[in-house]
């Protein structure tokens, strides 16, 4: 079950609110060495409710007018490369981010890489957002192209109003989530973030239509991983395109379409042998989980890309479940 945390400067004096609020979202590591400067007029006041699900974080904030400030991360520094994904739910908020500036209104979205400085500021009549912090290595390689950051996208419709009210919906039951719940929940909020990505990619008028259609394959394929069935007639009947031209497209990218599919479906087995909250589910039924329907296939292929045998990974995981039981 998520633990929902909550940091408010409500019960604080005026005098105070500031540097209670700095010093606590500065323990993030995102968020070490962020500077936050309230401008003149009325009294500085935040709320965050926050949560971590799986490798993510979801969080709403309800803040007052204040200008913040994270610089580029030094060379030395360790930080996570994670995507900010902002949902902009009341008020309005201002980003600089890679060279742009975007404003954010009411139904607005956009995306800032931790990899870069940026500089918010929050209106004076009060903001409120729904925020959720995603590691970059789960986006199985798509490209998070520099124009694609600090740009306003809409969720008023299509995927993006369909993560927004997925996350807000995921928020509020958290509390009501078992461990198993929670891992298949952070699953739909990846693939759903990872196809809306995708889509996006794929409408951007620099892709090109060979580049567009291997963005609209890889989202299919994320969609349809877990599917024994899976191949490449299935997804060249889906996209109207000829099996020919679908291999050739994947050739220039250096890898083939089979390539793609086992190495998503082993990565999938790798996560959950390693999740403590299914080390009572055998290996193969997990592997089967993920579309493999031969243990000893299965088996070779998880070795040759790991290193390690299922066995012994899950063996781990069950042992450490049992430590901390």
């Amino acid at each position: 079950m998520a633990n929902v945390r909550l940091m408010s400067t409500d019960t604080l004096p005026e005098s105070e609110r500031l540097s209670f609020w700095n010093e606590r979202i500065r323990a993030w590591d995102q968020f070490s060495r962020l500077e936050c400067v309230p401008p003149d007029g009325p009294a500085f006041h935040g709320l965050l409710e926050y949560a971590d699900l799986e490798d993510l974080r979801l969080c709403k904030l309800k803040i007052g007018a204040l200008s913040v400030n994270r610089p580029q991360p030094q060379a030395w520094e360790h930080y996570r490369h994670a995507l900010n994904i902002v949902f902009q739910v009341k008020g309005h908020s201002r980003l600089e981010h890679c060279g742009r500036v975007v404003l954010l209104s009411p139904g607005d979205w956009s995306i800032s890489d931790t990899r870069f400085s940026s500089h918010v500021v929050f209106a004076p009549d009060g903001v409120e957002q729904l925020l959720l912090m995603v590691p970059a290595a789960r986006l199985h390689g798509i490209p998070i192209r520099d124009n694609f950051t600090a740009r306003s996208f809409s969720s008023r419709k299509g995927l993006g109003k369909l993560i927004y009210q997925f996350l807000n919906a995921t928020f509020t039951q958290l509390p009501h989530l078992s461990e198993q719940s929670e891992r298949a929940v952070a699953g739909t909020i990846h693939q759903l973030l990872s196809c809306s990505l995708l889509e996006l990619l794929g409408d951007d008028p620099s892709t090109s239509v060979g580049e567009a259609l291997h963005l609209r394959a890889r989202a299919y394929i994320l969609q349809k991983v877990r599917d024994p069935a899976l191949n490449i007639a299935q997804i060249a009947g889906a996209l109207r395109c000829s099996k020919r031209y679908l291999h050739l497209v994947f050739a220039k990218k250096g890898n083939t379409i089979e390539e793609l599919i086992w190495e998503l479906r082993l990565e999938g087995c790798w996560n959950d042998l390693k999740n403590p909250a299914l080390a009572g589910r055998s290996i193969t039924e997990i592997a089967f989980s993920w579309g493999f329907n031969s243990y000893p296939h299965f088996s070779r292929k998880f070795r040759d890309k790991f290193g390690h045998s299922p066995r012994s990974v899950h063996a781990d995981t069950v042992k450490g479940a049992q430590h901390v039981s």
